[in-house]
């Protein structure tokens, strides 16, 4: 659609720090007013005809690539995305489980892998053949992507370099890279739905969501920071004789701190993981109240994979909580929906705050 007319409209809500200026021609509108608070990963520069999105490196900090998504069709080049966006290709988990927050399924056409699917309209969706499953990441089928009519590919973003890139350039498919999993805050996890809304054409809805995920999360976390009493916590796993724990800047860090939890690596430097041998685990854990995601769904599985793990401070007073039986919901949704991610940590940390809902994807080990 070429943009013969453009008009614009403002208006504020008193009780939303953003200003929400619109500017409308013929079916679309244009969010004028946007503000990135957490996320550090991407910025969002509205255009008169639609979004500059610049995602940046996590490791340098600078602009990595630059993106515009318009609804002026005559625009043309490599950078160049056109709106609506009526056929999306989520291979991040975290992508569906934004598009559901922002009811935008019916624009998904296709997934990586089923079996790691949560939410039931898509599993409805693709029994029914409306969305293609294409299985590997490293390793899918051009034709399948263009028979799907794929308009853009968004990948997790783990590896530098997407395979086929530049193939799938020359049929206009982008692929674009999801560093919501990069980001240092909850917060600026969730911030991530902005982008998504771009994608979407429901940039107005994700600022609306953000600023409700937003409220709920301080608001749950204002429950404990004034509790004298914090227990301690060891989070991690291991593989062999070396364990694999959150850095101390860490999203996963700053969810124990908020949840009124004293993280015991919470001096260490970084933002990713950190490593430690098991002998050294054993010994700082002695007096642990809590280990969690230990990456197993039960007592029995942790000492079949490591017997020294009987000596981890938390096994011992069968304080151990994962999220293993609800692995698909737990990668689908904690990023968007860190509110309850950080609810489940309070029923964890402080059952003697009573909250009005059960935990949502954490469970208590048992033998």
């Amino acid at each position: 659609m070429t943009v013969l007319m453009f008009a614009s409209s403002c208006d504020q809500n008193q009780t939303d720090k953003l200003v929400n200026c619109k500017a409308t021609s013929g079916t679309f509108e244009i969010v004028t007013a946007i503000s990135i608070d957490y996320a550090e990963n991407f910025t969002i520069i509205p255009l008169k005809d639609g979004y500059q999105v610049e995602l940046i490196d996590p490791n340098t900090h600078i602009i990595e690539r630059s993106y515009v998504f318009t609804y002026d069709q005559s625009k043309k080049g490599e950078s160049i995305v056109h709106l609506p966006l009526e056929n999306i290709t989520a291979f991040s988990q975290t992508t569906i489980g934004m598009m559901s927050n922002l009811k935008a399924l019916d624009q998904l056409s296709g997934i990586l892998n089923i079996n790691y699917v949560f939410d039931p309209q898509v599993k409805n969706d693709f029994k029914n053949g409306r969305i293609t499953e294409f299985k590997d990441e490293s390793n899918f089928s051009i034709e399948k992507v263009i028979e799907a009519k794929t308009s853009i590919i968004i990948y997790s973003g783990f590896s530098r370099e997407f395979p086929q890139e530049k193939k799938l350039s020359k049929f206009n498919i982008v692929a674009i890279p999801d560093y919501d999993w990069r980001e240092t805050h909850p917060l600026g996890r969730a911030e991530w739905i902005k982008f998504v809304g771009v994608l979407c054409g429901k940039l107005t809805e994700a600022n609306e969501l953000f600023h409700e995920i937003e409220t709920k999360y301080k608001a749950m976390s204002a429950k404990v920071q004034m509790l004298i009493d914090r227990p301690s916590v060891v989070s991690g796993n291991f593989r062999g004789d070396q364990w694999t724990a959150p850095a101390g800047n860490s999203y996963m860090a700053i969810l124990f701190n908020d949840a009124g939890a004293d993280y015991i690596y919470r001096e260490s430097k970084g933002t990713g993981s950190i490593f430690k041998s098991m002998e050294r685990i054993i010994l700082d854990t002695e007096a642990t109240d809590f280990w969690i995601n230990p990456g197993f769904s039960s007592n029995r599985q942790i000492i079949e994979a490591n017997p020294k793990g009987k000596y981890v401070g938390p096994y011992k007073t069968k304080q151990v909580f994962c999220y293993s039986h609800e692995m698909n919901q737990y990668w689908e949704r904690t990023a968007v929906e860190p509110h309850l991610l950080l609810s489940d940590f309070i029923h964890i940390f402080h059952p003697e705050i009573e909250l009005d809902e059960a935990m949502h994807f954490y469970k208590k080990l048992e033998d």
